[in-house]
């Protein structure tokens, strides 16, 4: 039997990983609906909104996005197809590419960012007052 100080460290992760996986299973019902793309791509072009140029290396939108190499090869070639990212090869790696936002891109997630904001504060308005959240925001930085 794990000892008390296990127990509740193990709560703790499992409530983390249980708070997480409700809240994006509440942003992915409001995003493709509402946006027109998933969660995840809202992400991916997060990240480059954010990069300097809104270029970003594969890897590093992996990294960030916590996803698999593979897996952001397939986001990334349907987000390609999808005209919202370009691929852009890197010319001092032949096998290294970046993905670069296009105007397309930058229009979807101006439109899914409005969503996003509005599912959280309607998502996490509901459990958490604004000084919870302060203070929840505190500890997860320091986590991270």
């Amino acid at each position: 039997m794990a000892n008390p100080k296990e127990a509740d460290t193990a709560r703790l992760w499992e409530g983390l990983t249980r708070a997480h996986n409700v809240m994006t299973a509440a942003l992915e019902k409001d995003m493709l609906p509402s946006a027109g793309i998933a969660l995840g791509w809202f992400e991916v072009l997060n990240h480059l909104t954010r990069a300097p140029g809104g270029i970003l290396r594969f890897q590093e939108l992996a990294k960030v996005s916590g996803i698999t190499d593979s897996g952001a090869s397939r986001r990334l070639d349907q987000m390609i197809k999808a005209g919202l990212i370009e691929r852009q090869d890197c010319p001092t790696d032949r096998r290294g590419a970046f993905a670069h936002i296009t105007a397309q891109g930058k229009a979807a997630h101006k439109r899914a960012h409005a969503v996003f904001m509005r599912s959280l504060a309607r998502n996490l308005g509901r459990v958490l007052s604004p000084d919870e959240a302060d203070s929840l925001r505190t500890v997860l930085e320091r986590l991270a």
